[in-house]
């Protein structure tokens, strides 16, 4: 890849350390169900929007929400860079405002267990965005990311593209805890016998690590032909690894769909990648939270956004990765 592409591939992150579906039965507080009550249809909704980082998919989600939310909802924000801490400090700070809904994208999902038990102790409705974890009770409803969907897909995708030979297959994930779990399981899951997983590590959603774990991987197993990336933003880390280590033979897989994740598809510097976007994620959690909140017919408490495996074939069908 050219030093002029590996500036241009600024991808996204498909997931967060906050990101994917994590559809649970965990109980988290014995509060009241957080199913809406009737709002008066006149009043414009106020809604507060914790979010959980500043990187590429956090800002288009925001982005997205904001968008959509114009004329139609009064949308005040937060952001709680990756502390979960900070994350319950924004949700206190929502319900001090009297938001009539708090919309998380969590950092963590034992902060976001206590963020939900404020809410609900103040009556103030929390829906969730790319995951649904806990029990849903308790919350107003959700928009998620199917990033067990994400690693099956990707996983079969493998399976086929290998020709049932023997592989190596090296995996560089994002923060454990969550969504990398998941996704990881279910990849693994999907993989044919022949198809090993000879190295697993986490490079916490970060393109500069990434590209370190990336060069670990090679000088501890040379022998690796296909790489799973977590998100585009960390495959632009790896590439600059195998590059650097003239490895043109390995594969890159990953997650995200973004502009710079698609003109790695159509360069052949990616082989593969999975389209679910945050554009959908936050018109989706817009259009829902209203519709729930008005109890507007045939909206879903809890709503998937679209996977869609992107690769050669089909590049010109991705979908818009930003609003």
């Amino acid at each position: 890849m050219s030093r002029t592409t590996t500036r241009r591939l600024t991808a996204p992150l498909a997931l967060t350390a906050a990101l994917g579906l994590l559809v649970g039965a965990c109980s988290v507080d014995k509060g009241q169900s957080k199913d809406a009550a009737p709002v008066d249809r006149s009043k414009k909704l106020t809604i507060g929007f914790v979010n959980g980082n500043n990187i590429e998919f956090h800002t288009c989600l925001l982005r997205s929400m904001q968008a959509r939310a114009k004329d139609k909802v009064e949308l005040l924000t937060a952001n709680s860079a990756m502390d979960p801490a900070k994350e319950l400090s924004n949700i206190d700070d929502m319900i001090a405002k009297r938001v009539d809904v708090i919309v998380v994208q969590t950092v963590n999902m034992d902060a976001l267990e206590g963020g939900i038990a404020r809410a609900n102790r103040a009556n103030i409705p929390i829906f969730l965005t790319s995951v649904a974890a806990v029990d849903q009770s308790k919350i107003l409803g959700a928009v998620v990311t199917d990033v067990a969907g994400v690693g099956k897909q990707l996983g079969t995708w493998l399976g086929e593209d290998s020709k049932g030979e023997s592989v190596e297959v090296g995996v560089i994930g994002g923060a454990p805890g969550a969504a990398a779990d998941l996704m990881d399981a279910a990849f693994k899951k999907a993989l044919p016998k022949q198809a090993r997983v000879v190295f697993d590590q986490p490079a916490f959603w970060q393109r500069a690590k990434a590209q370190d774990v990336a060069e670990n991987m090679l000088q501890a197993r040379p022998g690796v032909q296909y790489v799973f990336v977590h998100n585009e933003d960390m495959a632009i880390g790896v590439l600059a690894a195998l590059k650097a280590a003239e490895r043109h033979d390995v594969k890159v897989i990953t997650n995200g769909g973004s502009p710079e994740g698609t003109e790695g598809i159509r360069t052949g510097e990616i082989a593969a990648t999975v389209s679910n976007t945050p554009r959908s994620v936050g018109e989706m959690a817009i259009d829902n939270v209203v519709g729930l909140m008005h109890q507007e017919e045939g909206v879903q408490k809890i709503s998937t956004v679209p996977n869609l495996l992107v690769t050669k074939a089909n590049v010109s069908e991705a979908p818009p990765y930003c609003a």
